[in-house]
């Protein structure tokens, strides 16, 4: 008898809701910060932008639908489900406010904004397809610890850090939708007698609340039915290209974010694996790459990625048929301007509670998986992304005042306390060097110090060619010099510590003798 898929299940109507409200939450969120925010004009963020994610996220979806039906006819399996997929929220939140966000405020040029975020994703899409082939080898080489803690400390600053400041900014009708996710998704209350989810709830809830507040009007919503129409994807190759004569400044944020993101969806692959579904891992992570790739293409600037999450909508009796309704109503969405529609519905902030929570689930799975030794490893990965959100912060405010803050003298802000240079230090290539100096941590807690004293070469290397600490990529910055140096005689130190580690235990001392 032949066999035949039965894609939708039980659980597809709650994995349908589910993932698409998560992942559509983080559009609405993004549109919003880029018109109101930014100030980036509707035609770029409407006409070009938002298409381009409906085509990433209609493709991706189709490949994750086929891929589960080509296991379940291979398998002879009912219960194979799809892998959820969309757009990264990390890398949605580091694209925004460390490469577009940046572009925009200090040239006011929106379009070269759009076209230097389409360059970076169409690099990192490269590298999501490159994670397919050295995915692998890069978990074997960098600490675990490193790079849980790399992802922690930017979900808890940018998706969290970012989204209470929102929420506080509107306490009207953003503060008790947070409350109410803060009460049942972060203090785990007891929802036995709640039948609609906590994150629809407080949305809804805070749309009421703006609409009855006058924050949100009846003109706006019936101005924003003026752009409906059809909006196809539009080929941007050229665009592009002009956006990669100003991409290297943003390496540094590229790189280690999209390492993270194809070691996101790996650990994804892992999780389907681990409850009876093995999808061939180096496909899924090439495919994952080449939806990114698409999108920059046709318009989007922001990477796709697979999400957590699989076992439990396994678990709740989910099929596939939650990626083809996402990937329809993505499209549909997308192509006709309902995204504004939506927008003028419903107010971000209040949709921004649920990436704070995304954030601090983030940070606390990351505490809760780790032994605690690697506590400080957590902690260091943590500063350079913190000082690069200040960094931000102090950028835009003497930017609000009128002036920048390279008209400004250290010596002006040293008399306000504010350390610019070491913020800008820090700030400066933050998500590589926090992945770098939290794997050289991890390696000294577990004393392997030879293995330290290479990221402290690698920390070196970074500096020296201004990829951390630098504020643009360069052969010996002036600098990144200091750090350079530093950085070899930390090597160097870390080198004597492990010959004399080894040495102790070649002699049979207790291990470490009395130097660590």
């Amino acid at each position: 008898m032949k066999f035949k898929y039965r894609w939708w299940g039980k659980g597809d109507v709650d994995a349908s809701i589910g993932i698409f409200f998560d992942g559509f939450s983080k559009i609405l969120s993004a549109t919003g910060i880029m018109l109101f925010v930014f100030g980036m004009p509707a035609d770029i963020v409407l006409g070009k932008i938002v298409p381009g994610v409906g085509l990433a996220i209609f493709a991706g979806n189709l490949w994750y639908f086929y891929e589960a039906w080509s296991l379940a006819k291979k398998e002879h399996r009912q219960d194979v489900t799809a892998q959820p997929f969309g757009i990264g929220a990390s890398q949605l939140t580091g694209w925004l406010y460390l490469i577009m966000g940046p572009v925009y405020w200090q040239t006011g040029d929106a379009e070269l904004a759009f076209q230097v975020g389409l360059a970076a994703s169409l690099i990192g899409g490269f590298i999501e397809v490159l994670g397919g082939f050295i995915g692998r080898w890069i978990v074997k080489v960098v600490p675990h610890s490193a790079l849980m803690g790399n992802m922690a400390s930017s979900a808890l600053v940018w998706l969290s850090f970012v989204g209470i400041a929102m929420v506080f900014d509107k306490p009207l009708y953003a503060l008790l939708p947070f409350c109410m996710v803060v009460i049942d998704y972060l203090g785990k209350a007891d929802k036995r007698f709640q039948k609609i989810p906590t994150g629809v709830v407080a949305v809804v809830l805070g749309a009421v609340i703006a609409w009855c507040g006058g924050y949100l009007t009846w003109d706006n919503f019936t101005a924003s039915f003026s752009n409906l129409g059809f909006y196809p994807p539009t080929f941007c190759g050229g665009d592009i290209v002009q956006g990669m004569k100003g991409i290297f400044p943003f390496l540094p944020v590229i790189i280690p974010l999209q390492i993270n993101n194809f070691l996101s969806t790996l650990q994804g692959i892992e999780a389907a694996k681990a409850v009876g579904d093995s999808y061939p891992e180096r496909r899924s992570m090439v495919m994952d790459g080449c939806s990114t790739m698409l999108g920059s293409l046709f318009g989007n600037p922001f990477p796709t990625t697979v999400y957590f999450g699989h076992p439990g909508w396994k678990e709740l009796g989910a099929r596939a048929g939650f990626s083809l309704v996402n990937a329809v109503a993505y499209l549909l969405i997308c192509l006709t301007g309902l995204t504004g529609v939506l927008m003028a519905l419903i107010p971000t902030e209040a949709v921004m509670v649920l990436l704070v929570f995304v954030g601090f689930s983030v940070t606390a799975a990351t505490f809760q998986e780790l032994d605690k030794k690697y506590v400080n490893v957590v902690l260091l990965s943590l500063v350079p992304i913190l000082f690069q959100y200040i960094q931000t912060q102090i950028s835009s405010s003497v930017q609000a005042a009128g002036t920048t803050v390279e008209a400004l003298t250290a010596a002006q802000f040293a008399e306000y306390s504010v350390p610019i240079q070491g913020i800008q230090y820090l700030g400066n290539g933050a998500f590589l060097s926090s992945l770098l100096l939290a794997g050289l941590l991890a390696y000294v807690v577990d004393k392997k110090y030879f293995h330290a004293a290479a990221f402290g070469g690698a920390l070196a290397f970074c500096s020296f060619i201004g990829m951390i600490h630098a504020p643009s990529v360069a052969l010996f910055p002036a600098e990144g010099i200091p750090f350079g140096i530093v950085y070899l005689a930390a090597a160097a130190w870390l080198v004597v510590k492990g010959l004399l580690f080894r040495q102790d235990r070649q002699g049979g001392k207790p291990a470490g003798g009395t130097l660590h």
